[in-house]
């Protein structure tokens, strides 16, 4: 049910998803820059301490960067959310033909995802962002309906 709300509300204030999206990629970015510094401190080897020290400070400042300017930092995760969307689509499909149980919902799902992930990677950032609220929104009900399906599936193998 929260799945339904959250795309609810992603569809009626697309402005407000896409700075929520940019302050959650920025606190993420954050976040894992000072973990990473952290784990560089305490790395026992010199190439270990140098890699994870670069990467901490990059994260940090891009991190940084993304909290100053929320819009410009939901702009390029438009880019990065194409990409796995893109990539969760062909998994969805790999799994789909593979397994047993929900094939159907698993490829409409690949298929779906590899479709907005395709639209999100050749469009441009501006226009990436527009559609950013509208993709979770519309990500975050396909996926609910999924979940209420697969449960209803389960229960079904459960009293047979």
């Amino acid at each position: 049910m929260l799945l339904i709300l959250g795309g609810i509300l992603a569809f009626l204030n697309p402005l407000a998803t896409g700075f929520a999206a940019g302050v959650i990629f920025g606190a993420i970015l954050l976040a894992y820059g000072v973990i990473a510094i952290v784990a560089g401190l305490s790395a026992f080897s010199t190439r270990s301490k140098v890699l994870e020290l670069l990467l901490g400070v990059v994260a940090v400042l891009a991190g940084l960067f993304v909290l100053f300017d929320p819009f410009q930092g939901a702009a390029s995760l438009a880019w990065a959310i194409g990409l796995w969307l893109f990539v969760s689509g062909f998994s969805q499909l790999f799994y789909g033909l593979k397994g047993t149980h929900d094939k159907g919902w698993r490829l409409l799902l690949g298929v779906v995802d590899i479709g907005l992930g395709t639209y999100l990677v050749i469009s441009g950032p501006l226009t990436g962002l527009a559609f950013v609220a509208a993709i979770i929104g519309f990500s975050f009900l396909f996926r609910c309906v999924f979940l209420i399906s697969l449960a209803f599936g389960l229960r079904r193998l459960k009293s047979a």
